[in-house]
């Protein structure tokens, strides 16, 4: 179906493609000819598409007009028929990019591809993101059509990630050997073309040595011309492509404008008689000095993008290249990860990195986990324990069996979702997009007015080119392409750091404006698993129970083990007493531990207690405990607050929010819980699948929702609030519950992602607001408005603020990584 397709025939593809196209997509779930008439007239129904589906081949043939009709419209008439469709997603790496324009026309390359169903290109991480039907194009399609708008491209997937570190740094270093030749080359012309101005002797030294007329202004132009054609040749290329296709960019505008300056030069020093006296003037230093200073810019907004996805890297840095694998015939043998299967039984020593996702079967050791928990105190893993690709195995031997491989493991899940996020667009990025689509024709249009106004007004043609190149260079919209994606690089990476993982790129801009929380109890404000919160009586009687409950493996039984203080005794004579207790005898004296109708089974009596009535009131489970026939005291067992959670509502409180606990338990419970939390609005007795319309009621009344629970039970809730917030252990990450996973334990971390999502979306107005501003102030004193005033932006000025606003906009973005966890 895919024929063979150079970037020339891509190229004809892209620039003509007919009012209809055809597309073909992989239909699954249809089992009879029923199923393939129901998609069909499904299909058919909607509106300019013609359609046949095959039941053999599970195809749909689909004629459509794009333009009409988009493509992801017609998956979605498919999938609301009740049936699947095969799409993939693939991530490239896309070269060559210099600003907004660039990303822009990548991304519209994509999208007008028959088979893209969306795509989504960042400027910052240098990545295409795309889903699309593989049964109507290939990744290798997608690649040549980029590569025929002048960019290169290839497939990229996180068995490449190293090699893609490794190929940047092979061209950053390139462009750095670039960045010497072009300073080094252009200061010498500078020195040639402005030196005899400040000293006498040095003009006096420059035309004693002349070996010929004009001598030194040759020089300037062959010196020129190697800065504009060979490191220059990172704008002039593109910059040719981008006029191809009437989608001038900032390639463009610095081609045209150094182009401009070395070509009129150059004619001033080879045929000066077609000038008048007055405009004879040189710029071949105001040429080199701009792409000098341009290159310098890029290099340096280079550098900073790779600090700006240090996230990504450590995580990275975790995975390990080999693993020791034990034979069939017990054997040891180093092998690539790659080459690992489901089941294949792997050694870890001490000192080791973890290499993939598998369960103990034997030894014993401390990991640390902090990567994936922010649990910093190493935890004991020893048989039937689950451990994680990327710990880190600090003392003791491991044979673990692999459970899961490559992408499905958590490590690759966590940086899947980072990168996910640092792909995405947000929607305040929408303005920027709108604006930049017009702004380099704009941009021409503005240096030609310049240009032919001060040729007309002034009759100096030399200062009407300087204004026409000034304009051309000062206006690249650089920062404007990188004022939203390298903002989110950061924020969402330092977030990722501190245990926060956002889904997508706008569940932070979402996040940001939320103004009310809806907290889950059980699990979410509590730790989800009975404790011992309260006692009276003797002080042995704990320990007493423990003694007996140890045989246990009842929820309860475990609290009130842990809580012992001391190492429990032996018991012989164990028994559980269904729905009552446990008993057993403790140095030949009966003991029995249970329900008060247990023990006053006995003829034990219970004396009444305040303490005790207050405990059962707010819905804990009491235990009593009797030695013979003597009454010891009592043990209250309940879901625990998490000790970080009135902290955390406090701190949310600060911040302006909202705050509301909705749960399935009685008014009681949920009001005591509510009570110690400071929370007023409660909403109690509530079935999971009834927490969705809680969320809504709140939402109708104006209000902005996040709702943080558990990412399974509360999926509906989590789904209909403005942002689903997971509350998960690194190792059960909800990566598809919720818009916002929360890994680290501690609840703090809901505060942490509430600063991160803020923080991020101020820096990203910030950048905005510079990036527009900037160009609204220089692009008029470029155009020579405040000439009369002697004010006037010279080229090579022009493209040293150039640089610098891509550089304030991603040292700006950098700050980000200041942003520090919540501690209660």
């Amino acid at each position: 179906m895919n024929d063979t397709l150079t970037p020339e025939s891509i190229d004809k593809k892209i620039a003509r493609t007919p009012s209809t196209q055809r597309l073909r997509v992989g239909v699954t779930g249809m089992t009879c000819a029923s199923c393939s008439s129901r998609v069909e007239r499904a299909l058919n129904k909607v509106a300019g598409v013609e359609a046949s589906v095959n039941l053999a081949t599970e195809t749909a043939e689909i004629q459509f007009d794009p333009a009409q009709t988009p493509a992801a419209t017609v998956v979605a008439a498919i999938e609301k028929a009740g049936y699947g469709t095969l799409s993939a997603e693939a991530q490239l790496a896309v070269e060559g990019m210099t600003c907004a324009s660039c990303s822009s026309r990548v991304e519209r390359t994509l999208r007008r591809l028959p088979g893209v169903l969306e795509a989504s290109v960042n400027l910052a991480t240098e990545r295409a993101q795309v889903r699309y039907l593989p049964a109507s194009i290939s990744v290798d399609e997608m690649i040549a059509a980029i590569q025929a708008a002048g960019y290169g491209a290839r497939n990229l997937d996180h068995s490449e990630e190293t090699e893609e570190g490794d190929h940047k740094a092979v061209l950053l270093h390139a462009m750095g050997r670039d960045v010497v030749l072009a300073i080094s080359f252009a200061l010498i012309i500078l020195l040639l073309a402005m030196g005899s101005a400040f000293s006498p002797a040095f003009a006096a030294w420059l035309e004693t040595n002349a070996p010929l007329p004009k001598f030194w202004e040759g020089v300037q132009f062959v010196l020129a011309s190697v800065v504009l054609f060979w490191p220059g040749r990172r704008f002039f290329r593109p910059g040719w492509i981008a006029y191809r296709h009437l989608s001038p960019d900032m390639n463009s505008l610095v081609a045209t404008g150094t182009g401009a300056a070395w070509l009129y030069s150059s004619l001033v020093l080879f045929v000066p008689f077609v000038f008048p006296a007055s405009a004879r003037h040189l710029y071949f230093d105001s040429a080199a000095v701009v792409i000098a200073a341009v290159l310098l810019g890029k290099y340096l907004e280079e550098i900073a993008k790779g600090r700006s996805s240090a996230a990504i890297r450590a995580l990275l840095q975790l995975q390990t290249k080999t693993a020791r694998r034990i034979d069939a015939q017990g054997q040891e043998e180093e092998v690539s990860v790659s080459q690992l299967r489901l089941g294949d039984h792997l050694l870890v020593r001490p000192g080791e990195r973890i290499p993939a996702d598998g369960r103990v079967l034997e030894g014993s050791a401390h990991v640390d986990e902090a990567m994936l928990s922010g649990e910093p105190i190493p935890q004991k893993r020893e048989a039937g324990a689950e451990v994680f690709a990327g710990t880190f195995c600090q003392d003791g031997r491991l044979r673990i069996e692999v459970t899961r491989l490559g992408k499905d493991s958590v490590l690759a899940q966590i940086i899947a979702l980072v990168e996910s996020a640092q792909s995405g667009k947000l929607p305040i990025q929408g303005l920027a997009d709108r604006v930049i689509r017009i702004f380099s024709p704009l941009v021409l249009a503005i240096a030609l007015l310049s240009f032919l106004f001060w040729s007309l007004y002034s009759a100096n043609v030399s200062l009407a080119l300087a204004t026409a190149v000034a304009v051309l260079v000062v206006a690249c919209p650089c920062a404007m392409g990188l004022a939203t994606p390298a903002a989110i690089m950061v924020g969402t990476g330092r977030a990722a750091e501190l245990g926060v993982l956002f889904r997508k790129g706008s569940a932070l801009e979402m996040l940001a404006g939320v103004d009310t929380v809806l907290f889950d109890k059980t699990g979410t404000v509590t730790r989800g698993r009975p404790t011992l919160v309260a006692r009276g009586g003797a002080q042995e009687a704990l320990v007493i129970a423990a003694a007996v409950e140890r045989d246990s493996e009842h929820p309860i039984a475990r609290a009130i083990v842990d809580a012992a203080p001391t190492p429990s005794q032996p018991v012989e004579n164990f028994r559980v007493v269904p729905g009552q207790g446990v008993e057993g005898q403790l140095a030949g004296t009966q003991v029995r531990v249970g329900t008060r109708e247990f023990l006053e089974q006995q003829n034990i009596a219970i004396p009444e207690d305040d303490e005790l009535r207050s405990q059962e009131a707010a819905g804990a489970t009491i235990v009593f405990v009797a030695q013979g026939n003597t009454y010891l005291g009592w043990l209250a067992v309940a879901d625990a607050l998490r000790p970080e959670a009135p902290a955390v509502c406090t701190a949310l409180r600060q911040m302006g929010m909202n705050l509301a606990l909705v749960t399935g338990d009685g008014e009681t419970a949920a009001h005591r819980v509510a009570k110690q939390l400071g929370i007023e609005e409660v909403h109690a007795r509530i079935l999971p699948q009834d927490k969705a319309k809680i969320v809504q009621e709140v939402q109708a009344g104006g209000r902005r929702v996040a709702f943080i629970g558990d990412g399974i039970n509360d999926a509906p809730a989590l789904a209909q609030a403005n942002v689903g917030i997971a509350l998960a252990s690194g190792t059960e990450i909800a990566m598809e519950a919720a818009d916002v996973t929360l890994s680290h334990p501690d609840l703090g971390t809901l505060v942490t992602a509430l600063r991160a999502a803020r923080q991020t979306l101020g820096r990203i107005r910030g950048n905005l607001f510079w990036a527009f501003f900037y160009n609204i102030l220089l692009i008029p004193l470029a155009a020579g408005v405040f000439l009369p005033w002697g004010l006037q932006l010279n080229p090579m000025l022009a493209g040293v603020a150039m640089g610098f606003s891509s550089i304030f906009v991603l040292g700006n973005s950098l700050r980000l990584r200041r942003i520090r966890a919540f501690v209660a």
